[in-house]
C-alpha cells in the first residue's frame, strides 16, 4: 500500500484564492484527448462562489501554479448550497502535461465487490493544520481510511479514517483542507479513483465517519457537460515508475559506482518512455495460475520484473528490440518473459516454494501461448512466490525429463503426442537469476556472461 500511496500523491492538487487555501482536488487527463486538456475533480463547496482561484500541482517534478478561468468551472445543478450532496466540482484546464501517469476511474457496479474485499482507501490532500504555504510538497498529506458502505443511487460513499494519532477533540480541525481530495482504492494492484471527499458524516467527526461523492457521479456530470467521460478499463500502464523502489532496493544498492552510473542512465531513459507496446508484444505473457489473469500487466511483481528485464537487456544491447529480444550472437534465439505461479500444485501452503514442473505444466496447458513460442528460445520465468533453489533454472535435458514426468502423471491428462511436437526451449531461467547476475557487477561483461550462461544450460 505504501507504494500506491506514493503514486496517489502525484495527482494531488491544492486550490487557493490569494493566500487562502480553499481545499484539495485530484488531477486527471483523458487518454487520447487534445494535448493540453486537463481536468481537476474537486468538491463543489470548495470552488462555488470563489473568485481568483489558482491551482497548484506537480508536473514531472516541477510545481505548476495555474490560474483558473471562471467559465471553466462546472458545478452540477444538484449542488445548491454548502452541505448538499452529491458534492462535485470540475475544473477544465488548458495546460501541457506530457506523459501523464494515467489511472482508472471506478464503476461501483463493477468494482464494489473488489472494494469490499480490499477496503483500504487513501486520500491525498492539503490540510490547513500543518500547512506550509511556501512548500507544496511538505503541505501535502495523506489520510488512510477503510471503506464502510455506499449508496449507489444517491452517489454517496462512506468510509472511516484510521489515523489513531489524531486526538478526538481535534479531528474536525485536522481534516479542514482535505475537502475535494481524490479517494483512491487499490483493485488488483491497480490504483483506482473511487470518489471525491466531501467531509464528515454529521457535525462532528469524532466517530471517524467520513463521506464522499462516488466516481459514478463524476462520470454523470462529465456526460451532461460534454466533457471527456472517464472510462473504467484495465488499460495497460506503460510507465514503470511505480516500481522504482523495487529496482533500487534489489539492484541499484548492490552495484559499484561505475556500474551504478551506467544503470542509472539506462533507468532514466526507460522511465521517460512508454513501454505499453512492449507489454502488449510477443515478449511478455502469463499463464496459470495468475490471480490477475489477462490483467497481469497490473501486477506489481510483473511490472517490477519487467523493469529489471528491460534494463538488463538494454545494458547488454542498447539497440535491442524489446518487442521480441533476440541474442544475435546465438543465431538470433528469442527471449520471452512469462509470469506464472504454476499449475496443479498439490500443496497449497503459502510457505512452500514453486517447482519447475508447476511452471512447465502451466506452459503446456496454455495452448495459445505454446504455439507462439519459437523452438530453442530462452524463457525468463517470473513469479510472486520464489521457486526452490534447485528449480531456478532448467536446462534443455532437464526440460525433457520434467516434460516426461508431467506427461505420465494421470492427474495432468496431457496429450503426450501433442506435447512432443510443441516448442522446446533452450533453457528456462527464473528472473531472480537475472537479478543475481546484475548484482554481481562488472556489467561491461554482462552480455558475454549471459551468453555463456545460456550455452551451459542449453547442453
Amino acid at each position: 500500500m505504501r507504494e500506491q500511496i506514493e503514486n496517489a500523491k502525484r495527482y494531488a492538487v491544492r486550490l487557493k484564492s490569494g493566500n487562502e487555501i480553499l481545499g484539495s482536488g485530484v488531477l486527471w487527463k483523458p487518454e487520447g484527448c487534445q494535448q493540453n486538456k486537463l481536468y481537476i475533480f474537486t468538491a463543489a463547496h470548495v470552488v462555488k462562489g470563489k473568485k481568483n482561484i489558482n491551482v497548484e500541482f506537480e508536473v514531472n517534478g516541477k510545481i505548476e501554479d495555474v490560474p483558473v478561468e471562471m467559465d471553466k468551472i462546472i458545478i452540477p445543478d444538484e449542488y445548491q448550497k454548502e452541505g448538499d450532496l452529491p458534492d462535485i466540482g470540475i475544473i477544465i484546464l488548458d495546460h501541457e502535461y506530457n506523459n501523464f501517469p494515467w489511472y482508472s476511474v471506478a464503476k461501483w457496479e463493477v468494482d464494489k465487490s473488489h472494494i469490499v474485499k480490499q477496503p483500504d482507501m487513501i486520500l491525498v490532500g492539503f490540510p490547513v493544520e500543518g500547512m506550509m504555504e511556501k512548500s507544496f510538497e511538505i503541505s501535502k498529506d495523506t489520510l488512510e481510511c477503510k471503506y464502510e458502505s455506499v449508496d449507489e443511487k444517491k452517489w454517496i460513499v462512506k468510509y472511516k479514517f484510521q489515523q489513531a494519532n489524531i486526538d478526538n477533540s481535534e479531528k474536525n480541525s485536522e481534516l479542514v483542507g482535505f475537502s475535494g481530495s481524490g479517494i483512491f482504492a487499490v483493485i488488483d494492484s491497480e490504483l483506482v479513483l473511487v470518489g471525491i471527499h466531501h467531509g464528515s458524516l454529521g457535525q462532528n467527526v469524532a466517530r471517524g465517519n467520513l463521506i464522499g461523492t462516488t466516481s459514478d457521479f463524476i462520470r454523470k456530470i462529465c456526460e451532461e457537460n460534454n466533457c471527456v467521460v472517464p472510462q473504467r478499463e484495465r488499460r495497460v500502464n506503460g510507465n514503470l515508475s511505480d516500481r522504482i523502489s523495487f529496482f533500487e532496493e534489489e539492484i541499484l544498492t548492490e552495484l559499484p559506482n561505475d556500474d551504478y552510473d551506467k544503470v542509472m542512465e539506462v533507468l532514466q531513459n526507460i522511465l521517460s518512455d512508454d513501454v505499453t507496446e512492449v507489454i502488449n508484444s510477443t515478449f511478455c505473457d502469463y499463464c496459470e495460475e495468475c490471480k490477475h489473469h489477462k490483467n497481469y500487466h497490473c501486477c506489481e511483481f510483473f511490472r517490477g520484473f519487467l523493469l529489471v528485464l528491460i534494463i538488463f537487456l538494454k545494458t547488454m544491447d542498447e539497440n535491442v528490440n524489446l518487442s521480441l529480444p533476440r541474442v544475435k550472437e546465438m543465431n538470433d534465439i528469442p527471449i520471452y518473459f512469462i509470469c506464472s505461479e504454476g499449475k496443479v500444485r498439490t500443496n497449497r501452503d503459502n510457505q512452500t516454494k514453486l517447482k519447475l514442473n508447476h511452471f512447465i505444466y502451466a506452459l503446456k496447458t496454455k495452448k495459445d501461448l505454446s504455439y507462439k513460442l519459437e523452438n530453442d528460445c530462452v524463457i525468463i520465468w517470473g513469479s510472486e512466490r520464489d521457486p526452490k533453489d534447485t528449480h531456478r533454472t532448467c536446462s534443455a535435458s532437464a526440460y525433457k525429463n520434467v516434460l516426461r514426468d508431467i506427461s505420465h502423471a494421470d492427474v495432468n491428462r496431457l496429450d503426450i503426442t501433442g506435447v512432443a511436437y510443441d516448442f522446446k526451449p533452450k533453457c528456462i531461467i527464473h528472473v531472480n537469476e537475472v537479478i543475481k547476475m546484475m548484482c554481481e557487477g562488472n556489467l561491461k561483461q554482462l552480455k558475454s556472461k549471459f551468453i555463456k550462461y545460456i550455452e551451459e544450460l542449453g547442453k
